[in-house]
C-alpha cells in the first residue's frame, strides 16, 4: 500500500512538477555546472591554480557565511515553488481522492512518504549540495559543509509537514477574507462590484501595478527632468500611470463578461453605464490620486485626474473593438500613449480630456449592445 502510494504521489506531486518547470530547472542548473567547469579565467593563471578558480563559486558557498546564506534563501524559494505547486495539485477535483485514500495510514507513514517525495522534488538541490559539500570537505570546510545538509533536511522535513497537514485538512467552503467580512452588510453597488473583486481575489496583479505605477513614475522624473514646463511633465506621469493600470483595465472587462453579462436586460442608460464603470478605477487610483493631491495642490490633481479618467475610459472602450484580444488591445494603448506624448510636449495635454471622453463614448456607444450579443 505504502508503494503505491509512494509511486501515485511521485506521479501526481513530483513528475508533474518537473513537467512544469522544466524549462527554470534546466537553465538555472546547466548555467552552475557551465559556470563551476568551463569558466576561464582573465589574465595569467598559474597550472596548479586553474582548478581553484573554476571551482571558486562553490568554494565561495562553503567557505563564505554570506554566500551561503543567499544559496539557503535560494533554497526556500525553491521550496516555497515546490509547495505552491503541490497545493495547487490538492485544490484540483481529479486529486480529491487523496483526502480520503492516503489519508488511512498512520501520520508516522504518510510523513515518511511526504519526506520521500520531498526529497525527489529537491533533488536538483540535493544534487548541487552534494557536490558543494564534497568540495567543502575536501577544502577542510567542515563546519559550513555540515549546516547546509542540516538546513536543507530541516527545510525537507517542513515541507512534508505542510503536505501532511493540507492532506489531513478537511475541505470546507473558502472562508471570507478581512474585506469581505467587514462589507458582507454593506450594499454593493453593481458597478463597483469589480472593486471588491480586486481587493478580494486580485491582490498580486493590484500590488505590482501600483510597483510598475511607481517605477514609471520615478523614471519619468529621471529622464525628463529637464523639462521646464511642470504641467507637461506631470501630464507624462499621468500617461505612464494609466498605461501601468492596462491590466486591471484587461481584467475588469473579462470580470464584467463572466459575471454581469445580464446587464443589458435591465433598463440602464447607456450612459450611466458608461459612466459608472469608470467609478472602479477612481477607487483602484487612490493611491495615486492622494500622492498627486499631496505634492502638486487640489487644483493641479483634479486636471491630472479628469485627464486619467478620460483615459482610462477610452482605453475600456478600445476592449469593445477587438473582442477582448489583449495583443490588439495593447497595440492600441501604447498607439495612443505615443499619441499622448506628442501632444503633450507640444503643451496640449487638456484638449485630450474632451477628445477622450467623446471617443470613449462614440466607440461605447456603438460597440456595447453588439459586443453581448456576440457572448
Amino acid at each position: 500500500m505504502l508503494r503505491l502510494s509512494n509511486l501515485a504521489l511521485r506521479k501526481i506531486f513530483v513528475d508533474g512538477f518537473y513537467r512544469t518547470h522544466a524549462g527554470m530547472l534546466v537553465f538555472v542548473f546547466v548555467m552552475l555546472i557551465s559556470y563551476c567547469l568551463f569558466i576561464n579565467t582573465l589574465g595569467t593563471v598559474m597550472p596548479d591554480q586553474i582548478d581553484f578558480w573554476q571551482f571558486f563559486f562553490t568554494i565561495s558557498l562553503v567557505s563564505n557565511p554570506l554566500i551561503m546564506a543567499f544559496y539557503l534563501c535560494a533554497s526556500v524559494l525553491y521550496a516555497y515553488k515546490g509547495l505552491q505547486y503541490m497545493i495547487g495539485q490538492f485544490a484540483l477535483p481529479q486529486h480529491e481522492f487523496l483526502y480520503y485514500s492516503f489519508t488511512a495510514s498512520s501520520k508516522k507513514e504518510q510523513f515518511k512518504t511526504w519526506f520521500i517525495v520531498q526529497a525527489y522534488l529537491f533533488t536538483p538541490v540535493l544534487c548541487y549540495t552534494i557536490y558543494a559539500s564534497i568540495i567543502g570537505l575536501v577544502f577542510g570546510y567542515y563546519l559550513i559543509s555540515v549546516c547546509i545538509w542540516c538546513f536543507q533536511l530541516l527545510l525537507m522535513m517542513c515541507c512534508a509537514y505542510i503536505s501532511l497537514k493540507e492532506n489531513n485538512r478537511l475541505v470546507t467552503s473558502n472562508k471570507y477574507n478581512w474585506l469581505m467580512q467587514i462589507s458582507r452588510k454593506w450594499n454593493k453597488p453593481v458597478f463597483l462590484l469589480y472593486s471588491f473583486q480586486v481587493f478580494n481575489q486580485s491582490k498580486l496583479a493590484y500590488l505590482l501595478t501600483k510597483l510598475l505605477s511607481w517605477v514609471l513614475i520615478s523614471s519619468v522624473f529621471m529622464l525628463f527632468s529637464d523639462i521646464k514646463d511642470n504641467s507637461r511633465l506631470l501630464m507624462l506621469i499621468t500617461s505612464c500611470i494609466v498605461v501601468a493600470h492596462a491590466v486591471l483595465i484587461y481584467q475588469e472587462r473579462i470580470f464584467n463578461d463572466r459575471y454581469l453579462s445580464f446587464l443589458p436586460n435591465f433598463p440602464f442608460p447607456k450612459g450611466k453605464v458608461f459612466f459608472s464603470f469608470g467609478l472602479n478605477y477612481l477607487i483602484l487610483l487612490l493611491p495615486e490620486i492622494c500622492w498627486m493631491s499631496d505634492r502638486f495642490g487640489l487644483i493641479t490633481s483634479l486636471g491630472l485626474t479628469a485627464f486619467a479618467f478620460s483615459t482610462i475610459l477610452l482605453f475600456r472602450s478600445l476592449l469593445l473593438l477587438n473582442r477582448i484580444q489583449i495583443k490588439g488591445f495593447l497595440i492600441r494603448i501604447f498607439s495612443l500613449f505615443f499619441l499622448f506624448y506628442v501632444v503633450i510636449i507640444f503643451g496640449l495635454g487638456l484638449i485630450l480630456v474632451p477628445i477622450n471622453i467623446v471617443a470613449a463614448w462614440i466607440v461605447f456607444k456603438g460597440n456595447y449592445l453588439n459586443d453581448y450579443a456576440l457572448n
